[in-house]
């Protein structure tokens, strides 16, 4: 685990192939002190999950200024956790992480995280605690910038989180002056759009897990 002042945050490929999420993270950041990592194994497994016209994860890494992680060792190891999930972890330790933000929360064995010291934990958890208010509205203004067919206001990208961030929403419901989410239906961007943030958006995007956002194992 990191004893730096600014934590690594590793990100699983089930983040990584959410482009919003993923986006929110890495911009979030700049204000929310914290580094964002993964490797080459979690964003090989991303890109088999984009979908048709989403931009290539190692495109968004060099965009980023970001470098691929090493991989770990002996993922074999950590035998509590999913096996589909073990490198996921050996690459988190290698690359010093002190959380996995994931989705997948319960894949990963309470006790192996516990030996490791690191913690896994639901991205929207992650931003709802973890980020800034000031880095929470630099990253949802940037990302608005970006949105043209329709084009959306901060005010309106900021309610539209509340779909599959809700903790995040009601950490900072106020920073845009918004005291309600905005009607969804009426934000969604038509099926016939063709812009990274409503393909970003897509409908078929699974439930937020409410369930599994708890913070596993340690982390300091």
């Amino acid at each position: 685990m990191s004893e730096t002042t600014s934590p690594i945050v590793f990100l699983d490929a089930n983040v990584l192939a959410k482009p919003v999420t993923r986006t929110l993270l890495m911009f979030a950041r700049n204000q929310s002190d914290y580094h964002i990592a993964w490797s080459q194994y979690v964003e090989t497994e991303a890109d088999r999950n984009l979908r048709p016209l989403q931009r290539a994860t190692q495109e968004v890494r060099e965009i980023a200024g970001l470098d691929l992680t090493p991989p770990g060792v002996k993922a074999e190891q950590y035998s509590r956790t999913e096996p589909s999930d073990r490198q996921v972890l050996a690459d988190a330790v290698a690359a010093d992480a002190s959380f996995i933000v994931t989705e997948d929360v319960d894949d990963f064995g309470v006790a192996d995280l516990t030996a490791t010291g690191i913690a896994a934990v639901n991205p929207d958890l992650f931003l709802a605690e973890r980020t800034t208010r000031d880095g929470y509205a630099e990253a949802v203004t940037l990302i608005s910038e970006s949105m043209t067919n329709p084009p959306r206001t901060p005010e309106e990208l900021h309610a539209m989180l509340g779909r599959q961030h809700p903790l995040t929403l009601a950490a900072y419901r106020t920073v845009f002056g918004a005291d309600r989410c905005l009607p969804l239906m009426n934000l969604l961007p038509s099926s016939t759009g063709a812009t990274d943030v409503s393909t970003a958006f897509g409908a078929a995007d699974p439930p937020w897990r409410w369930a599994s956002a708890t913070i596993a194992g340690t982390a300091g």
